[in-house]
């Protein structure tokens, strides 16, 4: 019983220190419980911790080693700093352990491919992400924490409020890039730079827009398929639109991608490829096929002549489309 006690003990006590970073010296241990035990998430496994950044999760998720997942991660919800609806909406990630005296005595590695941030005014602090982080919010912050990745800004507005942290002893790191990815960027989007979550983004259960954020090769054959929305509004017509660049808040394009791949078969309805190039032939088997600002190095074959003759290869000035190859139906 003595051994239970006191490991009951160790248990809170390592509690305190993890989650406390944020309360004054004076609060007393009935003051600190609440935020503790009640409003934050301590956890050291992959489903937890998913679970603690959901929308049904806690304002503060700390995790008590380094933790590896191959899942990418979202952080959504709107939450209050210490669960208070009175106090400032905050969210905050602590990668690290402290003491009594709320000096950090270890510092955690958490490493996914991608972090999306939804959660306005959420903070990293303390230890390492490794991976690209996506922010589709207002006040994200890296406080004495280092993303060895890139940030992507899906909007100009959520980068300007952004906190890298500059104070010394606090300084927060980016190894990566910080840009806005495009304005075309919303939260019905998807940004991708790697194989599975490209496949992903056009399939059928995808979305309206993809866009890359650099070189990509994919050595399988790829299928664009799924009826979709401009913007995702039923309202809008239907529409879909491969987006392999990147611009600035006044639409100026900042760079252009290549996307190679052996076969892109394009089942979805008025899908553009657009700002870059795609190296591979297209086999088309949909309406309103469309090549704007962009080049497809190789052919087009389409499934019928109703799909050629509704095809648009942009001929407009600044925005031409090309084909290196033939274009016949196949």
């Amino acid at each position: 019983m003595k051994k239970l006690v006191s490991l009951l003990l160790v248990l809170s006590m390592t509690a305190f220190a993890i989650v406390g970073c944020s309360q004054k010296p004076a609060e007393t241990a009935q003051e600190q419980k609440p935020e503790v035990v009640t409003s934050a998430s301590i956890v050291n496994e992959e489903s937890a911790f998913i679970n603690a950044i959901s929308k049904d999760g806690t304002w503060i998720v700390a995790i008590l080693g380094d933790l590896t997942t191959d899942k990418e991660l979202v952080v959504e919800g709107e939450f209050h700093d210490k669960a208070d609806s009175t106090k400032d909406i905050y969210r905050k990630l602590a990668l690290y352990a402290q003491d009594a005296d709320h000096k950090v005595t270890a510092r955690y590695t958490l490493t996914a491919p991608k972090l999306t941030v939804k959660s306005p005014n959420f903070k990293i602090q303390g230890g390492t992400f490794k991976g690209d982080v996506y922010v589709e919010a207002n006040g994200f912050n890296v406080t004495d924490a280092t993303v060895d990745g890139n940030v992507y800004f899906a909007t100009q507005e959520f980068k300007d409020s952004a906190v890298i942290n500059t104070e010394a002893g606090k300084e927060g790191k980016v190894t990566g890039k910080l840009e806005v990815a495009t304005t075309d960027v919303v939260t019905s989007a998807s940004i991708v730079n790697e194989e599975v979550a490209f496949t992903k983004a056009i399939s059928k259960e995808g979305t309206w827009i993809i866009a890359t954020l650099n070189d990509l090769t994919i050595e399988k054959d790829l299928v664009v398929e799924g009826e979709f929305h401009d913007k995702n509004d039923a309202a809008k017509d239907l529409y879909r639109k491969l987006a392999l660049y990147a611009q600035d808040a006044d639409h100026k394009v900042t760079a252009r991608y290549t996307l190679t791949a052996p076969k892109l078969t394009v089942k979805s309805p008025n899908f553009k490829i657009q700002g870059g190039t795609f190296k591979g032939d297209v086999y088309v088997e949909s309406n309103g096929f469309n090549v704007t600002d962009a080049t497809v190095d190789g052919n087009v074959y389409f499934a019928t002549q109703e799909f050629k003759d509704s095809a648009v290869i942009n001929t407009d000035a600044g925005k031409e489309g090309k084909v290196t190859g033939t274009m016949e139906v196949k």
